[in-house]
């Protein structure tokens, strides 16, 4: 499921972004901390999805200017008004926190939030028992992530929670913490959050939900979903978040294919092996990922690169298919046999390249 939130700053442009949501949202929220003149009535009326309404305060990220009760009873408002959902923080000082918990309620659900802005504590299972004593129908965990190896604890946390039977929103934010957006509600998530647009984000690392719905579907539960994906420092403007999802949706294919931020190789197979089936590789990592494998095939071997890393009925098998896709590149030109050949660049994919031009003859 994907939340849109709402981050104008009027009334008026509440209203266009959430009409211009409605296409790629299955929730609304409704950030009333960061709207100088909002209509809590009519908010939640033209929702049109089921809606979430967070007043934030500055500790947690937000940017209410009023006083605590203030704050808190635009909540209460919310819950009196029949909002699907509304978010208060476990930072919400305790007489006004049990306000809330024990409003009277028709329908709200109460989530429960924590924000570390800072970074991802190694301890933050302790944070979830602690929240859990407290009678909330959603906990939220939201961290930073300083390292790609972080959105781990969040993923452990998502499968805690799934064995306890409790509803959670677990996630990292920062760019290195975009793989957890993307992946949350498939690992048991109840949602993640995606932007309007670029530059609509409410917090850092957000992706825009319409990427978040046409590339990767994070909106749709798949039976059978296998995790792929490409590792490389740095990974931002690769392609291939594009070109395999979309092969994956045209072939009919569950699978869904995410970029990873790695910059120890090591570290990263060893602890996230378990969550995906294969991996993409590029730079710099081609040829330190060797040392990783169970097997190397003979053409990769010779290279000495790998480019691709399938799990085979339990071992981890590397491959290089730079050469493969260098030489039909070339011989859609005319045969190599006898033909100089100059290459700039002296990483994987050139010793691919390299070895694949000398065996034909070049």
């Amino acid at each position: 499921m994907i939340c849109i939130p709402i981050t104008s700053s009027s009334m008026e442009q509440a209203l266009s972004d959430i009409a211009s949501a409605q296409p790629f949202a299955d929730y609304i929220e409704l950030r009333l901390d960061l709207m100088a003149d909002f209509d809590l009535p009519k908010l939640i009326s033209s929702a049109g999805k089921p809606c979430i309404v967070t007043n934030r305060c500055k500790i947690d990220g937000g940017q209410f200017q009023g006083s605590e009760e203030e704050r808190v009873q635009s909540l209460r408002e919310a819950i009196d008004l029949g909002a699907d959902y509304i978010d208060i923080e476990t930072t919400t000082q305790s007489p006004l926190l049990k306000s809330v918990l024990e409003a009277p309620r028709k329908k709200s659900k109460i989530i429960l939030s924590h924000h570390d802005f800072t970074g991802t504590p190694k301890d933050i299972g302790s944070l979830y028992e602690v929240m859990r004593q407290i009678p909330a129908d959603v906990l939220k965990i939201v961290t930073y992530a300083r390292d790609i190896n972080d959105n781990l604890l969040l993923f452990q946390l998502l499968e805690k929670a799934k064995e306890d039977g409790q509803t959670i929103i677990a996630l990292c934010m920062g760019e290195k913490g975009e793989v957890s957006r993307i992946l949350s509600p498939l690992l048991g998530g109840l949602l993640t959050f995606g932007s309007l647009e670029k530059g609509k984000e409410s917090a850092p690392g957000q992706i825009p939900a319409s990427t978040l719905r046409n590339i990767y579907r994070a909106h749709e539960a798949r039976a059978g979903e296998k995790i792929y994906g490409v590792i490389g420092d740095p990974v931002a403007k690769s392609m291939g978040y594009l070109i395999h999802n979309r092969a994956f949706e045209k072939t009919g294919l569950p699978h869904i294919y995410v970029p990873f931020h790695v910059t120890n190789v090591e570290k990263f197979f060893q602890e996230f092996k378990k969550y995906f089936a294969g991996l993409s590789v590029t730079m710099p990592h081609k040829e330190n990922i060797i040392r990783l494998m169970d097997e190397v095939e003979p053409t990769a071997k010779s290279i000495g690169a790998v480019n691709t890393v399938v799990n085979e009925n339990g071992k981890w098998i590397g491959h290089n298919t730079d050469c493969i896709g260098a030489l039909k590149a070339l011989e859609a030109h005319g045969k190599l046999k006898g033909k100089n050949v100059l290459i700039i660049g002296a990483g994987g994919t050139a010793k691919a390249i390299g070895y694949t031009v000398m065996d034909k003859g070049a």
